[in-house]
């Protein structure tokens, strides 16, 4: 008599086993907690149960999860990700689950550090700003460009880094800081990893925007200081270089000519690059006061038909010569594309 398969040999060899909620969790990047909410709230819940009553996810289990995942990090209220996950109506409407409060998934309350993965973005930002911290909170690097790339598309830089890249980037140092002071203060790094991640998804994004510089399909802004563009870079003890990215990549939508030189640039480096490429204006970034190099600024204004620019909160008045300070996206954006 032929043996009989044992049970456990029923299932495909190419078939993943069913996991449990600690694994599944793991595996999706959010609080075991969440998943007890969603299956709770929306009945997203395990589908199989062992003889010892125990609850496990199967592939398809996991398949809906990562879809609601996915739809939660783009910025749908949970509960809405939640409908167009099961097809129907089983879901829950806002009003009646009180919100998307889920832990590890819905918005912070005011006035204090939360658990898991969530992110103090304010009170005002919108759903892509809410759906970019979820998916930064959850290290999910493929939702986080996926969320950058679409609002700088739609959007523009400047928009998108006004009310999505800034909100987020202040509530992961909130974050941070809530780590260092709060309940984690036995791990102050925690959170050191998704400014990382975010940072760097951030850079990768701004750097495909000004790589588009100089394309067909960008028009040309007509601006003082387009013939022969513009030089960014940050004074020589200034590491922080996003905003002046930014910067860089809105000048290209507009298709003005700039040539970013990043961090931490030695000032005889940066008057033999301004010597040798003769540009309209020069941005000379500086983040905090420490970094500010006011000698810089009054070496520069050596180099003819350059007008200067200090960009960035570092700098302090009186500034010298014809320096012009600019402090935000927006105001630098105006002064460099100013009409002749």
């Amino acid at each position: 008599m032929p043996e009989q398969p044992h049970p456990a040999q029923d299932r495909p060899d190419d078939r993943e086993p069913d996991l449990t909620a600690g694994a599944a969790a793991r595996r999706l990047g959010v609080a075991v907690a969440t998943l007890r909410s969603w299956d709770r709230r929306y009945g997203l819940g395990a589908s199989r149960v062992t003889d010892g009553g125990h609850r496990r996810y199967s592939q398809a289990d996991m398949l809906r999860l990562r879809r609601m995942c996915a739809l939660v990090a783009d910025g749908a209220p949970v509960a809405d990700a939640a409908r167009a996950v099961l097809g129907g109506d089983q879901a829950q409407t806002p009003a009646e689950d009180g919100g998307n409060a889920e832990p590890g998934v819905g918005e912070r309350p005011a006035g204090r550090f939360g658990g898991g993965h969530t992110l103090p973005t304010g009170h005002h930002v919108g759903r892509r700003a809410r759906g970019l911290a979820r998916a930064a909170m959850r290290l999910d690097a493929l939702a986080v460009h996926g969320n950058l790339d679409r609002a700088i598309t739609e959007l523009g830089v400047a928009t998108a880094w006004a009310y999505l890249i800034q909100p987020v980037l202040y509530g992961m140092g909130r974050k941070w800081e809530g780590g260092a002071s709060g309940p984690d203060a036995d791990n102050p790094n925690r959170y050191v990893e998704v400014e990382h991640l975010l940072s760097e998804c951030v850079l990768a994004a701004l750097h495909r925007t000004a790589g588009r510089r100089g394309a067909p399909s960008v028009p040309v802004t007509p601006c003082a200081f387009g013939s022969r563009g513009v030089l960014l870079a940050c004074t020589d003890r200034e590491l922080h270089t996003l905003p002046l990215h930014a910067l860089d990549a809105a000048l290209a939508e507009r298709g003005v000519a700039a040539s970013m030189f990043g961090a931490a640039l030695p000032t005889d480096a940066l008057l033999r690059a301004v010597d040798r490429i003769r540009p309209s204006a020069v941005v000379l970034w500086s983040q905090h006061p420490d970094t500010a190099d006011p000698a810089a600024l009054r070496r520069l204004h050596n180099a003819p038909g350059t007008t200067v620019f200090a960009g960035g909160a570092g700098w302090s008045a009186p500034l010298p010569g014809n320096t012009v300070r600019i402090t935000s996206l927006g105001q630098a954006l105006a002064a460099l594309t100013a009409t002749p």
